[in-house]
C-alpha cells in the first residue's frame, strides 16, 4: 500500500506558476439552485392532526404540557415509523409502538410513557387509520370449537370513552386517585391510573393477564397502609367478590377507548365480545 504522501507532486522551481485566469464578473456562472426550489422532492409541510384524548388531560400534574390539555398533536406516520415497527430488536424489547409514538409527537417534551393508556390508545388507533385506513383484518379462533376466520373491524367505530362512570361510594382524593370501599372486607382502596412507566401493555392486552399482578399496579394504598409487602399480601388472599368489584369498578373509572367488537362464529354461531389487540402487528394491513 502506498503512502499518503508517495503519490504527492513537488513544484518545479524554475517554471513560474501560471497566473490565475481572469472572469468578466458580469459574466460570473449562476450560483446553484437551493434545495429548497420548488421542484424539491422535500419542499413540502409534513402533515399533523390533533388527536382527542379520552382523559381530557384532568389527571396529568401541573406543568406537564398535557395538563387539562383535551387533544394532541402528531405528524403523520412515514417509512421512517414503519422501520421503527418492523424492527425486531425494538419489538422483542416491548418499545417498538413508544419509539413510533415518540417519533410522530409533535411537542418533543412529552415522554411517550408518560401517556395513560386510554390517551396512548387512542393516539395508536388514529395513527393506524390515518395511515392504512379503518379496515383492519384479524384471525379468531372460535374458543367453542376451534375454527378459525377473518373477521374485519371497522376502527372508526371505536368510541372514545371520556365519562368517568363514577359510582356511588367512590371519590377522588387531591392526587387525582380514586377511593373505593370493597364490599367484602370494608376495605378503603385507593387506585391511581396507570401509564407506560408502569410496563402493564402486556396484562392489559391480555398477553400474559393476570388480575394479582394489575392489581398490584394501580391500588396505592389499603386503609391509608402504603406498605407493599402488607398490600401484595392482602391482594393474593382478597375475596372473589372484592375482586370482582375492584376490577370492574377500575375498568369503568379508567379514561379509554371501547376496543371490544362482537364476534360470531361461522361454523357453530357461538357469540362473545372480543378484544382487539393493539400490537406493533396492528399496523400491517393484509394486502
Amino acid at each position: 500500500m502506498k503512502s499518503r504522501n508517495s503519490g504527492a507532486r513537488r513544484a518545479a522551481p524554475d517554471i513560474p506558476a501560471a497566473p490565475p485566469p481572469q472572469h468578466d464578473i458580469s459574466e460570473a456562472p449562476p450560483a446553484p439552485p437551493e434545495a429548497t426550489s420548488k421542484n424539491s422532492l422535500l419542499n413540502f409541510i409534513q402533515p399533523t392532526e390533533f388527536i382527542q384524548l379520552p382523559t381530557g388531560g384532568r389527571f396529568y400534574p401541573e406543568g406537564h404540557p398535557l395538563h387539562n390539555q383535551d387533544s394532541i398533536e402528531i405528524s403523520m406516520m412515514t417509512a421512517k415509523e414503519e422501520d421503527i415497527l418492523t424492527n425486531q430488536s425494538l419489538i422483542k424489547k416491548g418499545v417498538a409502538i413508544n419509539k413510533m409514538i415518540q417519533s410522530l409527537l409533535v411537542d418533543k417534551n412529552i415522554d411517550p410513557r408518560d401517556l395513560f393508556l386510554g390517551d396512548k390508545n387512542a393516539l395508536v388507533v388514529a395513527t393506524r387509520i390515518s395511515a392504512y385506513g379503518a379496515s383492519y383484518e384479524i384471525n379468531i379462533t372460535c374458543p367453542e370449537c376451534g375454527h378459525s376466520q377473518t373477521c374485519d373491524i371497522d376502527l372508526e367505530e371505536v368510541v372514545a370513552v371520556d365519562d368517568f362512570n363514577m359510582q356511588d361510594g367512590i371519590e377522588m382524593n387531591d392526587r387525582n386517585n380514586f377511593v373505593m370501599t370493597l364490599p367484602k372486607t370494608g376495605i378503603v382502596a385507593e387506585v391511581r391510573l396507570l401509564n407506560g412507566h408502569d410496563g402493564v401493555e402486556d396484562i392489559v392486552n391480555k398477553k400474559h393477564f393476570g388480575l394479582i399482578s394489575l392489581f398490584k399496579k394501580f391500588v396505592v394504598s389499603l386503609n391509608n397502609i402504603t406498605d407493599r409487602k402488607m398490600i401484595n399480601e392482602f391482594l393474593e388472599m382478597m375475596p372473589a367478590s372484592d375482586s370482582r368489584f375492584l376490577r370492574e369498578a377500575y375498568s369503568n373509572l379508567v379514561p379509554n377507548i371501547d376496543m371490544t367488537q362482537d364476534f360470531e362464529c361461522d361454523v357453530c354461531a357461538h357469540e362473545q365480545t372480543m378484544e382487539v389487540p393493539l400490537s406493533a402487528d396492528f399496523f400491517w394491513p393484509r394486502s
